[in-house]
């Protein structure tokens, strides 16, 4: 039996049976050999299933294998209290503009069939590029005029910003290795485990706009 974290082996061996259960995050890697599906282990162990449907078992564990990690649970600022906490009425709309490019993003990897455009749809020209223009936005509605004073305001958000893209560029690294070889679960893990690293850094990343941003807002 195949759930969303583990799969669970009952061999009707004894009349005492009990399930063995192993953890698809303990999962190395997916080889099928003729009617033989081949899993092995992370801590060496290998697990073979004989069945003539090998290939469409190895589909289904390879796809579970490769679930999304939760990724909005890693923003604590995003629609909290805490990262509206600001003397501006704009903040919680910029908020949402700042974030708007990676929520797009995982929404598209929700819906893609293939692992290829799940990696593809966190396109990091594209990511970057959006990120550029919401802020380049956020200090024109600043100073709508051009200036020493919208430049410095923007150079000082591409500063802040900076940590964030330089994640994008490491997702759009780690992408390319798990694109070329999609049931490489270890490049794979990477590529997921960057993509968690650069939401946490987006999250951080809005503290600071957020406080530059009020800083920056227009008086009266």
């Amino acid at each position: 039996m195949l759930d969303d974290d583990t799969i669970s082996v009952l061999v009707r061996s004894t009349a005492d049976d009990h399930p063995v259960r192993m953890g698809f995050d303990s999962v190395d890697a997916v080889a099928v050999v003729g009617d033989e599906l081949v899993l092995a282990l992370r801590d060496g162990t290998r697990v073979t299933f004989v069945s003539a449907g090998a290939t469409q078992f190895a589909a289904a564990v390879l796809t579970r294998c490769r679930a999304l990690p939760e990724l909005t649970r890693a923003l604590r600022t995003f629609g909290s209290r805490r990262g509206t906490r600001s003397r501006r009425d704009s903040s919680a709309a910029e908020q949402r503009r700042f974030f708007a490019p990676l929520l797009d993003a995982r929404r598209l990897a929700g819906a893609a069939s293939v692992p290829a455009g799940v990696i593809g749809a966190f396109d990091g020209v594209e990511l970057s590029g959006a990120l550029t223009t919401a802020l380049r936005g956020f200090a024109t509605e600043r100073h709508p005029e051009e200036g020493p004073a919208r430049r410095a305001l923007e150079a000082e958000l591409d500063e802040i910003a900076e940590p964030l893209m330089l994640a994008i560029a490491a997702l759009t690294d780690a992408g390319s290795g798990a694109r070329a070889a999609v049931d490489d679960l270890t490049l794979w893990r990477a590529w997921a485990g960057q993509l968690h690293a650069t939401f946490e850094v987006a999250d951080r990343v809005w503290m600071s706009l957020d406080a530059a941003l009020d800083a920056a807002a227009p008086r009266p």
